[in-house]
């Protein structure tokens, strides 16, 4: 027969294993992204032709890719400027609660609730 201190023992050691799997699934979700950016994506820089094409133009015109958004260059004006105006002209059925929108609360909802789930919170 159980006891309920054997209750609190075996509650300990589910919340220990999440924790442990919790840990390692961030571990592993940082060095999955850890190699793409390694070595993934410069695999594939030159095989992908428009990767290859973005890749020549940044070097061509000495653009710092990392903080392109975050200095002061013309064309992050510009292209700051042609989504505003994209945002001012887009089409009046795209306001309001439309499917995508109303799907993209689900979504991020969704997210959240797995979250509080199925992570720890110790």
């Amino acid at each position: 027969m159980h006891t309920p201190a054997d209750n609190n023992d075996m509650k300990h050691i589910h919340r220990s294993k999440r924790w442990w799997v919790a840990w390692g699934q961030l571990i592993g979700v940082l060095a999955a992204l850890w190699v793409f950016a390694v070595a993934v994506g410069p695999y594939f820089e030159t095989r992908i032709p428009i990767f290859d094409k973005i890749v020549q133009t940044i070097d061509k015109q000495d653009i710092d890719a990392g903080a392109y958004f975050y200095t002061e260059i013309k064309a992050s004006y510009d292209g700051e400027r042609y989504l505003r105006n994209a945002i001012e002209l887009g089409a009046p059925d795209q306001i309001g609660l439309t499917l995508p929108f109303v799907s993209g609360i689900v979504i991020c909802l969704l997210i959240l609730w797995l979250g509080f789930r199925y992570m720890p919170m110790e």
